[in-house]
């Protein structure tokens, strides 16, 4: 699987989108690199499914989609909408 890097400031605007739909969930690069994939950090047992509507809906502007790991609900990789 390839996957597409977000940069710093994607995060920021992505955490921003949550903050804006009044979750507390947020998304964390792991150690400090994007290109593994994004950390959820899930608050308070917020909808899964509401959450990644919410960044699809970002990354849908960037030609990206999210897809969240089948094993691990805190890992979420973010691919191109070509691939």
């Amino acid at each position: 699987m390839f996957t597409s890097q977000v940069d710093m400031k994607m995060v920021l605007e992505i955490n921003k989108s949550l903050r804006d739909h009044h979750l507390q969930s947020e998304v964390h690069t792991y150690s400090g690199c994007a290109t593994c994939g994004l950390r959820l950090e899930r608050k308070n047992g917020e909808d899964i499914n509401y959450i990644l509507n919410i960044i699809q809906a970002y990354l849908d502007r960037k030609w990206m989609k999210v897809t969240l790991n089948a094993y691990d609900e805190e890992m979420l990789y973010i691919n191109s909408k070509f691939e």
